[in-house]
């Protein structure tokens, strides 16, 4: 792993930790069936990813970290599944079939990345009506190993670089929002 790949897979680290902290303190809560559909789909691309050689620190990260936040989620998280969950569930078994029938893990990475992008729509909804919801440092340090990802990409292929685009205009939008929303500076 080069430089900017250790980096970004120690920024999403600390981002979650800060995310978890937030978590134990009951200033953040978290929804559990978004984070055991997000961890899901994340574990989907890194299977893919790692099948077609193109794993990276952030999606590294991302599975140990989701973890991590899963078992916050399910102890102090929001009950319940949304008809988003549901759909982005149904996404994931979707991407799993997929790689199946054809044998090309590829599927797994795009339908898994396509299915977390549309399942952070509701999270979009919630930072837009009220930014405070979400931590200001997780999201940047979030966005930062977004950042390092896109610098360690060595050989630009739709194996290595999906999973990190969506990340990166995913925590864009979110911490954007955070940032900028006319309700953040209240």
């Amino acid at each position: 792993m080069n430089f900017f790949a250790v980096l970004s897979m120690l920024l999403i680290f600390a981002g979650f930790i800060v995310y978890g902290r937030t978590i134990i303190k009951k200033t953040t809560k978290p929804s559990k069936a978004s984070w055991i559909i997000w961890l899901s789909l994340d574990m989907l691309a890194f299977a893919g990813m790692l099948a077609k050689h193109a794993l990276n620190g952030q999606i590294i990260g991302a599975v140990a970290g989701g973890w991590f936040i899963v078992f916050l989620a399910i102890k102090y998280g929001t009950p319940g599944w949304a008809k988003l969950d549901k759909f982005c569930f149904i996404g994931a078994i979707i991407g799993i079939f997929l790689w199946l029938a054809f044998k090309e893990p590829l599927f797994g990475i795009i339908v898994s990345q396509a299915v977390i992008f549309t399942g952070s729509i509701p999270t979009f909804v919630s930072t837009w009506e009220d930014p405070s919801r979400e931590n200001k440092l997780a999201w940047i340090l979030y966005w930062l190993s977004c950042v390092s990802t896109l610098l360690s990409i060595e050989k630009w292929t739709m194996s290595s670089a999906t999973q990190p685009i969506t990340f990166f205009v995913v925590e864009t939008i979110i911490l954007a929002l955070i940032l900028f929303h006319k309700k953040a500076k209240n």
